[in-house]
């Protein structure tokens, strides 16, 4: 009897282990699994480069289409034969005039292909005051690419011109 609920016992483990490996397979990524979750990580490894553009000089748009950002179109290298976590992120001295707010999204092209949004996949508010304030925005996203180009569009919501002065965008890649 004993021995009969052990061999339950390890072929229920043995399921679980293989729908484990089914998920991560999904990812592409044999070192993480592939969950759905509300809240979401980009957990990577050992970094393999940081690539950052800075920008001093303020720039502005008006445009209610999103339109590429000043500065911040980088190229974003190759993962090098797997799965890489690529992270962007955008900070800057931002306000808003008119009213409304401003939405900002990080986009990828990869191998030379049209831009798509990363996470979170939508176009999220980065601000929505007439005062002068310090934001931050992060996306992320595994990618196996022979080559990457990463950039941040923008557009304004409500009227007015969104701004930004004194600003990055950074792209780490880590494997």
């Amino acid at each position: 009897m004993k021995t009969s609920k052990f061999v339950m016992a390890l072929a229920a483990s043995a399921s679980l282990l293989a729908a484990v490996t089914a998920a991560t397979a999904q990812v592409g990524d044999t070192r993480r699994a592939a969950t759905n979750r509300a809240v979401g990580t980009c957990d990577g490894f050992a970094q393999e480069a940081v690539v950052t553009n800075t920008q001093n000089a303020t720039q502005s748009t008006a445009s209610a289409a999103f339109v590429t950002m000043p500065s911040t179109t980088i190229d974003g290298g190759g993962s090098g034969g797997g799965v890489d976590l690529y992270t962007v992120t955008l900070s800057g001295e931002a306000l808003v005039t008119g009213g409304g707010n401003y939405e900002v999204q990080a986009q990828v092209s990869i191998d030379g292909g049209p831009y798509i949004n990363m996470g979170p996949n939508q176009p999220d508010t980065f601000h929505s005051s007439t005062f002068r304030e310090t934001h931050t925005m992060t996306w992320c996203r595994e990618i196996d690419a022979g080559s990457t180009t990463f950039r941040i569009v923008w557009r304004k919501n409500g009227g007015g011109t969104a701004i930004i002065d004194d600003y990055l965008m950074r792209v780490e890649r880590s494997s």
